[in-house]
């Protein structure tokens, strides 16, 4: 059996209980904590995070956690206990309550802090201390873009705004994580710089890129063929493979996370949008669901464990496209959606697909499977024949026109935004 980390959701307690990770009494009764889902697992709001750090592995069945709770009333429990208690639920609402309040405006953030090696270090004032902040590059759901230049350097990056009310994260976990992608240093890959935030905000300041993203650039040069396809495949694959040797995992391929370093290049692909990500322990599963409906991994959807396999799916998916010109999963309705990529139902339909190589039909058939102990590593795709230079030079002269048509209709549904759990990073 697969170790799964605990599935925690907030609990209200109608009688007295311990937190089974520090062992102290929890507040009251009809208090709010945190419990597993599968094994009951009690704990505090503050320890939720720590228990997950710490691996603590969930048994898979119901455990009473709790027996001393069930001899005791609560007026007989020590007056010490009720005290620490009471002091730390007290805490808790008040952290809760300065998350709801407003952010103040970005000039007004006070004390700057750089975060690196899972320390704080106060820097400036406010951002435009340190960096020349101009005009807005994208926007996100949680988050916005915008191009700066650094006042010392001269060098000029993109910085990514993000309000904290959207990170329930725990920051020295966020410190530590964004230390591991800060040394990522691959060519296929967005650097990330450094991270600052201030009581409100958080800023990540990665390098530039300017050549839009990849589709599009496929659709407005409108000749492509085979080879290009196959190139373009083995450099994020490259990608995927440092960062799966380093356990991490990205989590959220999709066509707009494919991007072009410059206007002049077309095949400079660089891999962008760690939002999703999550360092992986050793042997540890995923639980969270996350990625983007079209692009999801069937044990995603089936609210398994799950680890790097998920990346090798969506690569089988862009693949498709980027052979064809269109998706093979789709549907308006997205339970039928869903259940046809569990099943990994999709087909090639002849007229677009009848002049591809054996070749490439061989290697999306080995990422594009259901059970993801069958599925290709990157490791394994790297060495598939496709990808040794043997893909013909058979031009694709349907596949702009159609993926304009795809894309359009994928930007214009509500298929595009991704789904995972409010304790992400909507960040690098």
């Amino acid at each position: 059996m697969s170790e799964l980390a605990h599935d925690f959701s907030k609990k209200h307690f109608g009688k007295p209980t311990w937190c089974a990770f520090c062992q102290k009494f929890i507040w009251g009764l009809g208090k709010q904590g945190y419990q597993c889902k599968v094994c009951s697992y009690p704990c505090h709001p503050k320890c939720k995070e720590k228990v997950l750090a710490a691996k603590d592995v969930c048994p898979g069945v119901k455990v009473n956690h709790n027996k001393r709770g069930e001899d005791i009333k609560f007026e007989d429990i020590p007056d010490k206990e009720k005290k620490e208690a009471e002091e730390e639920a007290e805490e808790d609402e008040e952290e809760e309550a300065a998350a709801r309040k407003p952010p103040r405006p970005l000039m007004t953030q006070p004390s700057l802090q750089r975060i690196a090696n899972g320390k704080k270090e106060e820097v400036a004032r406010c951002l435009e201390d340190l960096y020349l902040v101009g005009d807005e590059l994208g926007r996100g759901a949680f988050s916005v873009v915008k191009k700066c230049v650094h006042k010392e350097t001269g060098e000029t990056f993109a910085v990514k705004v993000i309000n904290k009310k959207n990170v329930q994260q725990d920051l020295h976990r966020l410190a530590i994580e964004m230390q591991v992608l800060k040394t990522v240093d691959h060519p296929n890959i967005i650097q990330l710089k450094e991270v600052f935030e201030t009581e409100e905000m958080l800023y990540i300041v990665t390098e530039i890129v300017s050549g839009g993203e990849l589709f599009d650039r496929i659709v407005s040069k409108g000749s492509y063929s085979e080879r290009d396809a196959a190139l373009l495949v083995r450099k994020f694959i490259e990608a995927l493979d440092y960062l799966h040797d380093r356990n991490i995992v990205h989590r959220d391929l999709k066509p707009e996370n494919l991007l072009l370093k410059s206007p002049s290049n077309d095949t400079e692909v660089k891999l962008a949008d760690f939002g999703l990500s999550k360092i992986m322990g050793n042997e540890i599963m995923m639980q969270t669901a996350c990625g983007t409906p079209g692009y999801v991994a069937p044990e995603i959807l089936q609210a398994k464990g799950y680890g790097r396999e998920v990346d090798m799916w969506s690569v089988g998916v862009i693949t498709y496209i980027l052979l064809c010109g269109f998706p093979p999963f789709y549907n308006d309705n997205v339970p039928l959606l869903f259940e046809a990529i569990m099943k990994a139902d999709f087909d090639y339909p002849a007229d677009y697909w009848d002049h591809i190589s054996d070749d490439a039909i061989d290697f999306i058939d080995n990422l594009l499977v259901a059970d993801p102990n069958q599925r290709m590593t990157a490791k394994q795709a790297l060495k598939h024949t496709w990808l040794q230079g043997n893909a013909p030079e058979t031009p694709l002269n349907n596949v702009p026109g159609k993926l304009a048509t795809s894309l359009s209709t994928y930007r214009d549904s509500k298929q595009g935004p991704s789904s995972c759990d409010d304790n992400d990073v909507m960040g690098l």
